[in-house]
């Protein structure tokens, strides 16, 4: 055979619901492969299926793409349309490139086997009605709360108390991940496991909903807010908790929480923010858009340039998106700014009040005085706060500044 492509592709129309006109919405189709996903136009799904047909029949290459497309041509011009349009990748004889793993550690800890059993149990939370009425206990119930929050974020928690927060925060996280994988079920769409990785020194959480590509714009969107309502949904039981018990442990806990929700939908990051943006507004590439948004708005500020939003109505949602993710990037590097001084502080009292002596001697000298545990944890928060806020900076560069570099897939 003159060229073949890989057996396992599965084609889906991509349905995009904020298509300008009918002849968009039904011009899209996903082509998956494993874990690579395209979107092509309809010709070139068409050239696909006739070349899938060739290698899969008794007809010939160009009696196949005459049935799919109604067009002639010789077996050399379809060969050659074939490696002009159709990603390389879909040949047979180009290797699939690995996966992506952002994880420095990974593993599975719950299999789809027994993810399917307890999503089906879930799914009921999806009602539309039931979703909006927790959606609006929740703003009642948090925003009433949100100063007792605030002021326990400000005085934190005592350190015998770490490891049952930390532990908090994990099943978070998780129920996070169980709220997209039951979004996926809610629609009858294929998903995978929940895993557990560690992302830089990060601990965290991750689901496979690749397939969600197959869903519609609006039904992607719920796949990825359903983390989020499922955090929602805990938070009513934290605050309530919090409330009732007058619990400084779950003020604290509600304050982390909002706090990593708020994170998760900053779409500077590819985390849910980001693929809701761009699900909603049928948005590719959207950091290179976003890149584009904020130099307009930089050059409008200084060299007084029109925005020329009608040339470009996607800066409508991408402007005011983007302005809003800067600002809470502004309050996550002001306070870990705060805390890195306030910290610094507190390491360099610990060692003025040391005699000018061996560090042998100084180090008993701590133990005596029990300023030595205090000082590690000085460095060890010192350290994180530096780590955190350089990740934040270089996040913000590489948005400002074009560095070139192709957007990859979901």
């Amino acid at each position: 055979m003159p060229i073949q492509l890989h057996q396992n592709i599965e084609i889906s129309e991509f349905i995009l619901t904020t298509a300008s006109s009918p002849e968009e919405k039904n011009n899209k189709f996903l082509i998956q492969c494993e874990h690579l996903n395209f979107v092509v136009s309809a010709p070139v799904k068409s050239l696909i299926e006739s070349l899938l047909t060739y290698q899969n029949s008794s007809q010939s290459l160009v009696e196949s793409y005459f049935i799919k497309t109604r067009y002639k041509a010789t077996e050399e011009d379809i060969i050659a349309l074939a490696r002009q349009h159709i990603p390389e990748e879909l040949f047979a004889d180009m290797e699939l490139p690995p996966q992506r793993n952002p994880f420095i550690f990974s593993m599975t800890l719950l299999p789809e086997y027994i993810l399917k059993y307890l999503s089906v149990l879930l799914t009921p939370l999806f009602n539309k009605w039931l979703s909006a009425a927790l959606a609006l206990v929740f703003i009642c119930v948090h925003f009433s709360l949100f100063a007792n929050i605030s002021h326990a974020a400000t005085l934190g928690i005592s350190m015998s108390t770490i490891p049952m927060f930390l532990l908090a925060m994990l099943m978070s996280y998780f129920i996070h991940e169980l709220g997209h994988i039951t979004a996926c079920k809610r629609f009858n769409c294929p998903h995978g496991s929940i895993g557990f990785g560690i992302y830089i020194v990060f601990p965290v959480f991750y689901a496979d909903v690749s397939k969600a590509w197959r869903l519609s714009q609006k039904q992607r969107a719920v796949v990825d807010l359903g983390g989020i309502y499922f955090q929602l949904i805990l938070l009513i039981v934290v605050d309530c908790y919090a409330f009732f018990y007058e619990s400084q442990f779950a003020y604290v806990l509600s304050w982390t929480i909002t706090l990593t929700m708020l994170h998760t939908l900053n779409p500077f990051f590819k985390f849910d923010g980001y693929w809701l943006l761009s699900d909603l507004s049928g948005i590719t590439n959207l950091h290179d858009k976003m890149r584009t948004a904020l130099n307009r708005i930089k050059h409008k500020v200084f060299k007084g340039t029109p925005l020329n939003f009608k040339n470009d109505k996607t800066l409508y949602l991408l402007v005011p998106y983007s302005l809003m993710a800067m600002l809470f990037f502004t309050y996550i590097a002001t306070f870990l700014g705060s805390k890195l001084w306030q910290t610094g502080q507190e390491i360099a009292a610990v060692i003025s009040s040391l005699p000018n002596s061996s560090l042998l001697s100084n180090i008993d000298l701590m133990l005596e005085q029990g300023t030595l545990l205090s000082l590690l944890k000085a460095l060890m928060w010192a350290a994180l706060f530096t780590l955190l806020l350089s990740f934040y900076l270089k996040r913000i560069k590489n948005l400002l500044v074009n560095n070139n570099v192709k957007a990859s897939n979901k």
